[in-house]
């Protein structure tokens, strides 16, 4: 199931970037992937292995998974480390503040292909969190590595 939700999402994805686009172009009005591109590039992003170094090393870390609760169960879990906190991408601005205290906690966002995490990384960077990296690869590329999930 893992594998045809996640190739569904990278064709979906893949053609409304097209479709997307197009319009912007016309319209003069960003799409979501110009904003994600955008926010990309002022967020340092890390790789599978990055983040495991970090979960192992850094254990004042703050990891947050932005997908719904909805995704965690349909994608069979979430990556399983005590430093994992569940704080939906719609909910970011209003909850992190319970769990990232201070600014300057190092705090890695991700989501389950990259798409939304740059986003919420950059809000968090707009929050004044100054450690806030991105986790590009998601739990899709966490998985895939063979690495510890917890359903």
């Amino acid at each position: 199931m893992i594998k045809s939700f996640s190739l569904a999402c990278l064709v979906t994805a893949s053609l409304s970037f097209i479709a997307f686009n197009a319009q912007a172009e016309t319209t003069g009005i960003p799409s979501g992937f110009q904003l994600q591109e955008d926010a990309e590039k002022k967020t340092q992003k890390i790789n599978t292995a990055d983040l495991k170094k970090m979960l192992d090393e850094e254990l004042d870390m703050i990891l947050i998974d932005i997908r719904t609760a909805a995704e965690i169960q349909n994608m069979d879990g979430k990556i399983d480390a005590p430093q994992n906190v569940h704080i939906p991408r719609g909910w970011l601005e209003f909850r992190v503040q319970r769990v990232a205290l201070n600014k300057d906690i190092p705090i890695v966002v991700y989501c389950g292909g990259g798409l939304r995490s740059p986003l919420a990384a950059q809000t968090l960077q707009n929050m004044g969190y100054t450690k806030v990296k991105n986790y590009s690869e998601g739990f899709f590329g966490w998985k895939k590595a063979g690495l510890p999930v917890k359903p």
